[in-house]
């Protein structure tokens, strides 16, 4: 069993602890919000459960059946923890909704309050940790984990205080307009985790990685590297394949190309910010970079070295065109 496995096992033990002391906190309680609350942890559970197997899946290394390994496991198993929480939300509200207009009261307030705050804080110190090591190590099933988490603390402290004032005020429908809140603030939750998630399951550009590649190409360029255009990429979890042309002189023979190539690669792999490889498809430059070009000793030259492109974002994936 690796780190992260041990990690995501140990977020699935402290996500039943969490739960049981808010069950104890609904039966002390009798509140719907509360109620919702502990909602919430039972999908933590289940989702858990499912991280513990995706990342035990992703660090599976790549077969013959699957040559990009199995990181996407991870992303499903985010997504597949945001369409819970969806659910989870639209019960939520329905439940909400149904005590608002009811003729539902609450029995003692604040007696289970002491069930959430211990469940609140052990719940906080779980998030800090997984968000800070699922970006440590890249891990896009314990980061989902630790923000939904996170969110799970923002709405037990909005139960805790939607409590107190019902104490104060004795107005029960508090109770009810906190759990409302509660539902429509996690299917915001729930949107923003299944956009990011289904996203990479379609291998939708991410920006963010794309933005560190160019950091690193425009680190290790050299006059060689002529010009990087229609930069492809395919996430496998921590793991990037990367396609993309490279130009470089035309009048250079197969076996120094395959040398200058192999290094860059290289030089650019041991930089990226993720695990990965790096395959160029060789365009020849046929003298239309000639400005962009500082080689030496070039004798097919047509017009002056001008300058020399700084590959951003879009130059690597629209090319020369975007320049011109």
């Amino acid at each position: 069993m690796n780190k992260s496995t041990k990690v995501a096992f140990f977020t699935l033990i402290v996500s039943i602890v969490v739960l049981s002391l808010k069950t104890k906190a609904y039966y002390s309680t009798l509140s719907i919000a509360v109620l919702s609350d502990a909602l919430e942890t039972v999908v933590n559970v289940i989702t858990a459960c499912v991280a513990l197997f995706a990342v035990k899946a992703a660090a599976e290394p790549a077969d013959e059946n699957h040559p990009y390994g199995h990181g996407k496991f991870e992303f499903f198993s985010a997504a597949f923890e945001g369409g819970l929480i969806f659910f989870a939300a639209l019960a939520i509200i329905f439940q909400a909704v149904k005590s608002f207009f009811g003729t539902y009261e609450m029995e003692h307030p604040v007696a289970g309050n002491y069930y959430l705050i211990a469940a609140t804080v052990i719940n906080l110190m779980t998030s800090l940790f997984l968000l800070n090591y699922g970006k440590k190590q890249r891990s896009e099933a314990l980061k989902a984990s630790g923000k939904h988490i996170m969110s799970d603390v923002a709405t037990s402290v909005a139960v805790i205080i939607g409590l107190y004032l019902v104490q104060w005020t004795n107005l029960h429908w508090i109770d009810s307009v906190v759990a409302l809140t509660l539902g429509v603030w996690l299917l915001y939750e729930a949107y923003k985790i299944l956009r990011i998630n289904s996203g990479a399951l379609l291998d939708e550009a991410d920006t963010g990685a794309l933005n560190q590649l160019a950091e690193v190409i425009n680190k290790h360029k050299t006059p060689a590297v002529i010009d990087i255009h229609n930069v492809r990429m395919i996430r496998s979890g921590n793991f990037h394949h990367i396609d993309a042309h490279m130009v470089v002189p035309e009048f250079w023979d197969v076996k120094h190309v395959h040398s200058v190539t192999h290094e860059f690669e290289k030089n650019v792999v041991s930089d990226y910010l993720y695990d990965g490889e790096v395959a160029f498809h060789i365009d020849p430059c046929q003298r239309s970079f000639c400005r962009q070009c500082n080689v030496e000793n070039c004798d097919i030259r047509k017009v002056n070295f001008e300058a020399v492109i700084k590959f951003d974002t879009d130059h690597l994936i629209k090319g020369p065109q975007y320049t011109n």
